[in-house]
C-alpha cells in the first residue's frame, strides 16, 4: 500500500507540476499577445468620426491622452466654438487678438500655403462656405451671384496679420476657416504624443486623414483603402500598406448637396465663389506629415491634374493620386 499511495503521490506531483508549467505558458503567451491586440479610442471631433488605435500593453492610456488632445484643439481651433481662438478672431471687429502660439503657428502655414498657390488656397473663405450652407441640414439652397459677389470682396488672405501670438483681421467682415490644414496638424501632433509616451505602433484615422505611427505588429505596415468616390466607405478603389506615412484625401463626395438635378461640393474656387470644376472627384497625397498631405490634397483638386501633379513632382517624398469624374485616375511616379 506504501509503494502505491508513493506512486499516486508522485503521479499527482508530476500532474500539478505540468499543470503549472501550462498555465505559465499560457500566461506568457497572452502577455506577448496583449501586445499584438488592438486597443481603440473613438469619438467625434471636428466635425468628423475620429478612431485612434494602438498595439501595447499601455496604449490604453495613451489613446486616451490622445482623446483628450482632440477636444483641446477642438476647443482651440473649431470656428463655430464660441471662445475659441479662431472664433475669437473672426467676432473681434477687425481688432487684434491674443491666441496660443500654436494656433498663430498654424495660421502662419495657412497663409504660406496661400501664397504657394497664388490664393487658390484662401483661409479667410468662411463666410463664402457659410453661404452655400454644406453643412445645413438640409444643405443648399444654391446662393446668388450678388450674394456670392458681395462676399468675394471679403476674401483676401493678405488682409491677416500675424505678429508674435497676436492675430487681426484687418476687414471687420473676414473671417478664418482652417479646414483645409487643420486635421493634419492635428494628426502630426498625436503622432508626437504617442511617440513621446512609448506608443510606437498606433494608426490615426481623422475622417479623411490617415497617419500610421509605425507599423502594426507582425506586418509591414497597417492596411488602409483609398474609398472609391460617391460609393459605400468601405467600398474602396485600393488598398495601401502605411508605415510611418500619412494618407489624405479630399473629395467632392464628403459633404455637399444636390439641386435640380446637379451636384454642389464643398471644395470652393475662391476666385468664383463656387464649387471647383476640374473634372476631379478625388485627390489623396501620401507623404511622411499629415499637415502637408492635407494641405496638398485641397491645392491639387483646385489646381486640377496637371498643375496639381507638376506640384507634387516638386516636392520630396510625396506622392498623389487623382481620381477623375470618369472613374479614371492618374497616380504620379511613385504612388504604390
Amino acid at each position: 500500500m506504501k509503494l502505491r499511495s508513493d506512486f499516486y503521490r508522485k503521479k499527482t506531483g508530476r500532474f500539478f507540476a505540468a499543470l503549472a508549467l501550462c498555465l505559465l505558458t499560457v500566461l506568457l503567451l497572452l502577455g506577448s499577445g496583449g501586445k499584438n491586440k488592438p486597443v481603440s479610442r473613438s469619438g467625434f471631433y471636428f466635425d468628423t468620426a475620429v478612431t485612434l488605435t494602438g498595439y501595447g500593453r499601455d496604449a490604453g492610456r495613451v489613446l486616451e491622452e490622445g482623446m483628450a488632445l482632440c477636444q483641446y484643439y477642438e476647443d482651440l481651433l473649431s470656428r463655430t466654438r464660441e471662445g475659441s481662438d479662431i472664433w475669437n478672431i473672426n467676432h473681434a471687429g477687425g481688432q487684434p487678438v491674443k491666441v496660443q502660439k500654436e494656433t498663430a503657428s498654424l495660421i502662419r502655414q495657412a497663409l504660406d500655403w496661400a501664397e504657394q498657390t497664388d490664393g487658390l488656397i484662401d483661409p479667410t473663405i468662411a463666410p463664402l462656405a457659410d453661404l452655400w450652407n454644406f453643412t445645413g441640414s438640409p444643405a443648399g439652397p444654391v446662393p446668388s451671384d450678388f450674394a456670392i459677389q458681395e462676399l468675394l470682396c471679403h476674401m483676401d488672405y493678405t488682409a491677416v496679420l500675424v505678429e508674435g501670438d497676436t492675430v487681426r483681421l484687418k476687414d471687420p467682415k473676414a473671417q478664418l476657416d482652417l479646414g483645409f490644414i487643420a486635421k493634419g496638424y492635428i494628426a502630426d501632433r498625436l503622432k508626437e504624443l504617442f511617440l513621446r509616451e512609448g506608443l510606437t505602433s498606433a494608426l490615426i484615422d481623422l475622417g479623411g486623414n490617415i497617419l500610421a505611427v509605425g507599423s502594426k505588429p507582425g506586418t509591414e505596415g497597417f492596411s488602409v483603402g483609398i474609398r472609391r468616390p460617391f460609393k459605400e466607405r468601405y467600398d474602396t478603389l485600393m488598398v495601401l500598406s502605411l508605415n510611418d506615412r500619412s494618407l489624405v484625401s479630399s473629395g467632392t463626395y464628403e459633404r455637399g448637396f444636390e439641386e435640380d438635378g446637379v451636384w454642389y461640393h464643398h471644395i470652393l474656387n475662391p476666385f468664383t465663389g463656387r464649387p471647383a470644376d476640374t473634372r476631379l472627384t478625388q485627390v489623396t497625397i501620401l507623404s511622411d506629415s499629415s499637415v502637408r498631405g492635407d494641405a496638398l490634397s485641397t491645392a491639387c483638386f483646385l489646381l486640377g491634374a496637371d498643375r496639381g501633379t507638376a506640384l507634387i513632382e516638386s516636392l520630396p517624398d510625396t506622392e498623389a493620386l487623382f481620381v477623375f469624374e470618369d472613374g479614371s485616375v492618374l497616380k504620379t511616379d511613385g504612388f504604390p
